[in-house]
């Protein structure tokens, strides 16, 4: 499995939820994953999204 996260306006305190949400789902075996800062997306509102690949045994 991979993630890619897009966080507007990326800092400190956004990295902590999101970390907290990944541990709260994932435990201590997180998947690879990238984080990006940027100034916006598709969506006027949108704060983040988020890209996943997954593989099904």
């Amino acid at each position: 499995m991979r993630l890619g996260t897009f966080i507007v306006d990326h800092d400190l305190d956004k990295l902590q939820i999101v970390g907290k949400a990944l541990h709260a789902r994932f435990g201590d075996r997180l998947p690879a994953q990238t984080l990006s800062g940027v100034a916006s997306l598709a969506l006027p509102g949108m704060l983040f999204e988020v890209d996943a690949v997954a593989v099904r045994p």
